[in-house]
């Protein structure tokens, strides 16, 4: 495995308790990284062993002002956020588009694509402040080809493709 030198960095891994999240999360701790973990599953993020390089924020990442909470409490215990990997994501059901339930929609909606704005909103500016960003957006090939049964997720991911590209534009000028 190649390493990455990320000693002196602040991470923020949404949803980084379990699946792609935990891997992201173990490999920014490989890689020296003081990690903020926001997970919304109360019982998930109490659950998790973790080292003392890892700060643990309940966050609801579809929630404006839990997002803002958070960026506040993480750069309040590290004194700045570095890298945000935009990784917390629902599939929701199966459905086909016309038999999708609404309230199933908004929550994909919620969290896969708002939950990315928000994240993106509430962090940018403490990266533009301190002249240094990265960020990751997980999308998913479903937000190119539209997965049959999944629109709400094919739509969010998508959506995420689109917020990746303009915020890319919006920073080309900055070091983020």
């Amino acid at each position: 495995m190649n390493n990455i030198d990320l000693k002196d960095k602040v991470a923020v891994v949404t949803g980084g308790v379990q699946g792609f999240g935990l891997a992201v999360v173990e490999r920014l701790i490989k890689s020296g990284a003081k990690l903020a973990i926001w997970e919304n599953d109360e019982k998930l993020l109490d659950e998790f062993q973790t080292v003392d390089t890892v700060f643990k924020v309940k966050t609801d990442v579809s929630d404006p002002q839990s997002v803002e909470s958070a960026v506040n409490q993480t750069a309040e215990n590290f004194g700045a956020i570095n890298i945000l990997v935009n990784n917390a994501g629902i599939a929701g059901p199966n459905h086909k588009t016309w038999e999708y339930p609404n309230s199933d929609w908004q929550k994909v909606i919620d969290i896969d694509l708002s939950g990315v704005f928000y994240c993106c909103k509430y962090v940018v500016p403490q990266m533009i402040e301190n002249n240094y960003g990265r960020i990751v957006n997980v999308a998913s090939i479903a937000g190119k080809e539209g997965n049959p049964n999944a629109m709400p997720y094919s739509a969010a991911k998508a959506g995420v493709i689109a917020i990746t590209k303009s915020l890319g534009k919006e920073l080309a000028d900055k070091n983020i």
